[in-house]
């Protein structure tokens, strides 16, 4: 686990203005039109796909994850996947910075992993950004909520609907909102 929380605030020259580059923003739209056209389409079964079109438009990919046709993923180039990561239906992964789901973590149908929010101590509002890593064999049930700057520890549980706030203990389960350790889970022999 982090000793620390990082959260970092993107510059912006004004309220309104975008912190990324017209580069960054170019590559968005186009990763917008290969999602709608050649990704989001596609049977079930070809997750080797959109791994190959995630890795294309600099995704991380090691091993074989899974990566359903549904799922959103805003900037593959800050996402990291390892073997036999799953991401379920219909789930966000707002990547405004580095997302890693470390080997057999799972992200159930419908969770929204949100790396970015806005300092609201300053009028500007500024995006402010932190990554998020999943552990290895973690599991973040249905419509979670994980917010930035948090890691999720190796054999962890996320109950459903939950809201992660703060990093989570390695072979714990939290639930609600905010998530709150409810038990402990045994360590799987390997």
């Amino acid at each position: 686990m982090r000793m620390e929380t990082r959260l970092y605030r993107m510059d912006q020259r004004a309220r309104y203005t975008s912190p990324w580059s017209l580069r960054i923003r170019l590559k968005g739209m186009l990763w917008n039109l290969v999602w709608l056209a050649l990704f989001r389409p596609t049977p079930k079964p070809l997750s080797a796909w959109r791994v190959f079109l995630l890795r294309l438009f600099g995704a991380e990919i090691y091993g074989a994850p899974f990566v359903s046709q549904s799922a959103n993923i805003k900037m593959p180039w800050n996402l990291v996947l390892e073997d036999r990561a799953c991401l379920g239906a219909n789930c966000n992964i707002y990547n405004l910075a580095r997302v890693t789901l470390r080997n057999k973590a799972v992200i159930a149908q419908e969770v929204y992993v949100c790396c970015g929010t806005h300092d609201f101590d300053d009028e500007a509002l500024p995006l402010v950004i932190g990554e998020i890593v999943v552990g290895e064999d973690a599991f973040i049930g249905a419509r979670a909520f994980l917010m930035p700057g948090i890691e999720i520890g190796e054999g962890a549980v996320v109950g459903a609907c939950s809201v992660v706030t703060k990093d989570v203990p390695s072979h714990t389960v939290v639930a609600g909102n905010p998530a709150k350790v409810v038990a402990s889970r045994p360590v799987a022999r390997k």
